[in-house]
């Protein structure tokens, strides 16, 4: 994830809703996520025939807070339920892996421009097919929820930036009760259980509990 300016705006999918001419974009307001009630908002629908809304969005918390009503959200999306039941099964050490094997396969890591781009879990897997840290993060999570596990968002800043230039997952295991926390990375090329801070000098860490 690029760094994100105070204010800058960052788009959120709405999935896919016809062709430009057939759409009244006030129509659909009732369908975004719950963060329209705190943050401006503009609607576009964009040339993948996609909607788009701009939210302007300014520290580490209303970012993180964005990302979490979209991971909520997808959650609920009965694809997403119905994908997380069919990676179920074995301990609960396996059920991590199967989902963050399913994420690193079905999903190729993809930096966007000129916005950040936050997508709903059902638009990455299923829509685009790619994403960057912020959209793998919010399709794992959703299904880890789904599964019943304690999940962690952990931003970081690395090389001396003290601003949001990384996030990733950490996962409770087991399930009820989680006794140690296991770094769920599927944005990079590394194993489960791999950490950034392995790699790069972490500047800044800050966590945010599911």
């Amino acid at each position: 994830m690029r760094n994100l300016s105070p204010k800058k705006r960052v788009n959120t999918t709405l999935g896919a809703v016809g062709v430009l001419g057939a759409l009244d974009l006030n129509a659909i307001r009732d369908q975004v996520f719950s963060h329209l009630n705190n943050a401006p908002v503009s609607l576009a629908l964009g040339k993948n025939g996609l909607v788009y809304e701009s939210v302007e969005v300014g520290n580490i918390d209303e970012r993180v807070n964005l990302i979490k009503d979209i991971i909520f959200e997808s959650v609920s999306d009965p694809e997403i339920q119905k994908r997380a039941k069919s990676l179920s099964g074995g301990t609960d050490s396996q059920e991590v892996q199967s989902v963050f094997r399913f994420v690193k396969q079905n999903v190729r890591f993809e930096e966007e421009e000129p916005y950040e781009i936050f997508k709903d879990a059902n638009t990455t897997l299923n829509v685009h097919g790619y994403g960057d840290c912020d959209d793998i993060c919010i399709l794992a999570a959703a299904l880890l929820i789904n599964q019943k596990f304690s999940v962690i968002l952990t931003v970081v800043g690395t090389e001396d930036d003290t601003d949001f230039s990384h996030i990733y997952l950490k996962v409770g295991l087991p399930k009820r009760g989680p006794k140690k926390w296991v770094s769920f990375d599927a944005s990079v090329d590394r194993s489960l259980g791999w950490d950034i801070s392995q790699e790069k000098k972490v500047t800044m860490t800050k966590d945010f509990r599911l």
